[in-house]
């Protein structure tokens, strides 16, 4: 939207926006709107089900823009651009370059991208991964379709319970993310989707040793750092989710939904350090970012291991009415590399008087 109020909708006399944090879109006359550019924090997206079709009209509207203003426009509107924003309009202008439906799918991709935490959410992995499905068919050479699909496949092999599905889900991963890879070796993105394949195949090895390539490579992209979060937690290696998670970059405000603050939540409860645990899924909270059952499960624990029973089962409550029925322990024990990680969460939960829905 910014692209397009910068170029052919600069003399609209009403702007859609839609504020960072929120998903209801309101409108602006002119007047109320200043001269600059929109807010780039501004990038929420409505709800999942119409992702295709928002990624389709945001790519159509910059593609549109692009080529009625031609190059030399879009060179002296990137004049008045932060470094990170220029970057993004140049590489926008350059990706048109190759045909609108490159432009269509690595927008569509990227918007799909902010939509994959929280990775215990089913429903939500499926809708994801028909996205990254419309990006390859959209551009069969991007590998960012093959990068995305790759972890939401990953995602659903991990939350599965041990079965043909289970191995159907880790197989056809790893068959994507090394599509990816060889499409691009270099990309930070496509090394974090092998990354995350090898979780799910319990590779924990390779896991931590992709993640951390990818984190080199780009180290200032906040997915691939949660990819490598969620790894090194749910692998036990708690110190480098901590260093990972707790980056100062992302933890003052909401970035995308990244799940950095749950990363850290959970982490801090392995470590014994409950108070903290709860701090940063309060901030989770207030900031907008991906919540799940798991992160509710986290801090009802950390409240029973502080003796606080009231507010942990007043949390508890939460949880249930939230996500009834909601089998937090297969949740829990098919993530976790060692078991007993998983059973020091559901034994405070125990305690507080929960019932697993498991028979």
């Amino acid at each position: 939207m910014e692209l397009h109020y910068e170029g052919i909708g600069k003399d609209d006399p009403v702007r859609l926006c839609i504020d960072s944090g929120g998903y209801r879109p309101r409108f602006e006359t002119v007047s109320e709107t200043s001269t600059g550019s929109i807010s780039t924090k501004a990038k929420q997206f409505g709800p999942p089900l119409g992702a295709f079709t928002i990624g389709a009209v945001v790519g159509a509207l910059i593609a549109v823009g692009l080529a009625q203003d031609g190059q030399e426009t879009v060179a002296a509107k990137v004049g008045g651009l932060s470094a990170t924003d220029s970057n993004a309009y140049l590489q926008r202008a350059a990706i048109y370059e190759k045909s609108p439906a490159a432009l269509q799918a690595f927008n569509l991709a990227q918007q799909a991208r902010t939509m994959i935490f929280p990775i215990f959410d089913r429903q939500r992995q499926l809708l994801v991964l028909s996205v990254f499905e419309g990006v390859i068919e959209i551009d069969p050479e991007y590998f960012g379709g093959y990068a995305g699909a790759a972890q939401a496949l990953a995602s659903l092999a991990v939350i599965t319970p041990p079965s043909d599905a289970k191995s159907e889900y880790a197989d056809a991963a790893m068959k994507l993310a090394s599509q990816a890879v060889s499409l691009a070796p270099d990309e930070a993105w496509s090394q974090s989707a092998k990354s995350w394949a090898s979780f799910a195949n319990r590779d924990y090895d390779a896991s931590l040793q992709l993640g951390r390539r990818a984190s080199k490579l780009d180290p200032n992209d906040g997915a691939v750092l949660d990819f490598l979060g969620a790894v090194a937690l749910f692998s036990g290696e708690f110190e480098e989710a901590i260093e990972t998670a707790d980056r100062l970059s992302l933890l003052d405000s909401s970035n995308q939904r990244f799940a950095n603050r749950n990363i850290s939540g959970a982490t801090h409860f392995h470590l014994g350090e409950y108070q903290t645990t709860v701090e940063r899924f309060e901030e989770a909270k207030q900031l907008g970012d991906p919540l799940s059952a798991p992160s509710l499960a986290y801090v009802t624990a950390a409240l029973s291991a502080m003796g606080q029973d009231q507010a942990a089962k007043a949390k508890l409550a939460e949880l249930e009415r939230a996500w009834p029925n909601a089998p937090i322990d297969a949740m829990l024990k098919s993530i976790h590399k060692d078991v007993e990680n998983a059973e020091a969460v559901l034994r405070e939960l125990q305690k507080q008087g929960w019932v697993s829905p498991i028979r």
